[in-house]
Order: C-alpha cells, then sequence, then structure tokens
C-alpha cells in the first residue's frame, strides 16, 4: 500500500512537473534578495585586494572580523532583511501549497491560472492553520527545555553517561516524534480544508484527528519515508560536496550546479509530499461501490 502511495503520488509530481521550476525561480529570486547585498559589500572589499586569492581556499578569520567592522552598519540591518525574506518566502510557500493540493485534487485542472486561483482562495486558511501549528510547536519546545534542564539536574550527581545518553535519547526521539504528528495534523488539516472546500478550521483539526488515529501507521510511515527520502539527498550531496576542490573557480561552478540539484530535488521531495497526502485523503474518503 506504501509503496502504491508513493508511486501515484510521483506520477502525480511528474505530471506537474512545470511547477516545480515556479518554486525554484521563487527561491532563486529570494536568493538574490538576500545575497546581492552581501556580494556587492563582498566585491568593494576584495576587488583590489590580495585576500581575494586565498579567500578562496581557506576562510581568513582576522580578514572576517576585519570586514564586519568596516561594514557594521549594513551588517546590522541584514537580520532584519533575513526575516523578511523568510517571513514572504513563508507566505508564499502557503500560497503555492494551495495551489498544488488543488491541482493534484484534480490533474485535469493543472492549468497556471487554476493553480493561482486556488492558492489565493485557500490561502488565508492555510495560513490560520500555519499560525495554530507553529503555536503547538512553540508549546513543545518550551516544554522539552524544561525536561532537558530536568534531565541535567537529575543526571548531574549521578556522573553516569550511559545513564544520560539514554535520558537524552529519548527526549530527542519524543521530540522529533511530536514534531512529526504537529506537522501531519497541520497538512492534513489543510488538506481538508482544499478538499473540502471548508473555512471549519476545528472541524477539520477533529476530523484529521480521527483519521490519523485510524490510518495511523499508513499515514506516518508515508510522511517518515519522504522525509527520509529528502535526508538522504542531502547526504549524498554533502558527501559529494566534501571530495570537491575549492581551489579553481571551475568547481565553485560545479558546487552550485550540484545545490541547485539539491534544491530542486528539496521541492520535488516536497511537492511528493502534498501529493501523497492528497492521495491518501482522497483514498481515505473514497466511495465504496457494492455490486
Amino acid at each position: 500500500m506504501i509503496r502504491e502511495i508513493l508511486r501515484e503520488g510521483w506520477r502525480l509530481v511528474t505530471k506537474n512537473g512545470k511547477y516545480i521550476f515556479l518554486l525554484w525561480g521563487t527561491n532563486i529570486v529570494l536568493s538574490l534578495v538576500l545575497t546581492i547585498p552581501i556580494f556587492v559589500m563582498l566585491r568593494d572589499n576584495l576587488a583590489h585586494s590580495l585576500w581575494s586569492d586565498s579567500l578562496a581556499i581557506k576562510l581568513n578569520y582576522f580578514w572576517l572580523l576585519q570586514f564586519e567592522n568596516n561594514n557594521h552598519n549594513l551588517m546590522d540591518k541584514l537580520p532584519f532583511l533575513i526575516l523578511s525574506i523568510v517571513g514572504l518566502n513563508i507566505i508564499i510557500q502557503k500560497l503555492y501549497q494551495g495551489g498544488l493540493i488543488a491541482v493534484f485534487n484534480n490533474p485535469k485542472k493543472n492549468h497556471i491560472s487554476d493553480f493561482f486561483y486556488s492558492g489565493v482562495k485557500y490561502w488565508y486558511r492555510f495560513v490560520k492553520v500555519s499560525l495554530i501549528g507553529i503555536t503547538l510547536l512553540a508549546i513543545i519546545f518550551l516544554i522539552d527545555s524544561k525536561i532537558d534542564s530536568g534531565i541535567e539536574s537529575l543526571t548531574e550527581d549521578l556522573n553516569s553517561v550511559l545513564f544520560d545518553l539514554i535520558l537524552r535519547s529519548i527526549r530527542y526521539l519524543s521530540l522529533l516524534f511530536l514534531i512529526g504528528i504537529i506537522s501531519i495534523l497541520s497538512e492534513y488539516t489543510q488538506i481538508y480544508l482544499a478538499l473540502n472546500d471548508s473555512q471549519k478550521i476545528w472541524k477539520g483539526f477533529s476530523y484529521t484527528l480521527k483519521l490519523i488515529r485510524k490510518r495511523f501507521f499508513l499515514i506516518f510511515m508515508t510522511f517518515l519515508l519522504v522525509s527520509i527520502i529528502g535526508a538522504l539527498g542531502a547526504i549524498v550531496y554533502n558527501i559529494v560536496a566534501i571530495f570537491i576542490p575549492r581551489s579553481t573557480f571551475y568547481y565553485l561552478i560545479l558546487t552550485f550546479v550540484l545545490q541547485q540539484m539539491l534544491i530542486i530535488f528539496r521541492l520535488s521531495i516536497k511537492m511528493l509530499l502534498y501529493a501523497t497526502e492528497v492521495y491518501l485523503f482522497k483514498d481515505q474518503n473514497a466511495e465504496i461501490i457494492y455490486e
């Protein structure tokens, strides 16, 4: 069943592969907004400097401190710029998520106009669900920090590395599990709101809880497998990047190309996650025909 879900989900992704380039293009534009100010500062600082050759091979911390000191006025504004771009990206991603879910729900209506119409239509509902999910995650992290302090107080007098390792491993696994559950709850609530064209968020939460309880293994394992596939892509990239020299300009271009391939892969995995969720939700609510 999980193999069928992944296969059908990937089929939906390949049929709508053009939207990967839309997501990729948006990512490039937002990245340029962040990198251009830093690029301009680096160009002004290194264009006529002997540091430029040596920094391509190894970072010099003395130069870094000098660079930050010379550009402290602009560097102080970078955190605000980064937070602004992150907030804008979240808003845009919610818009794209609504369009992708609508397209996966009805593959015959996969035109750009339908994509953006659905994205605008569901955007406000998805943002509200996301805010609730972020609030729940904040509460979980707050509780986790309290548990971490409790573990530290409990183990500081015992002087047992093994006991400390066991407790912290249980804590980390529990934290990851709860993050996964909150993510699944948020994602499937948004699927419910879109596929049922509903604005009743709490009704969607209630239905999603029942759905997770009924099909927990299938939903959680599908979510976990898609996440693992995405993580494997990042691991492969990091392994390959270790063996790429950085001593010439051409190798830097190769690294950039590999980074873009990783981004496209991650965006494909995100679309696969949405596709599998839509497929699972529709399969759960499919009408049973008796002959």
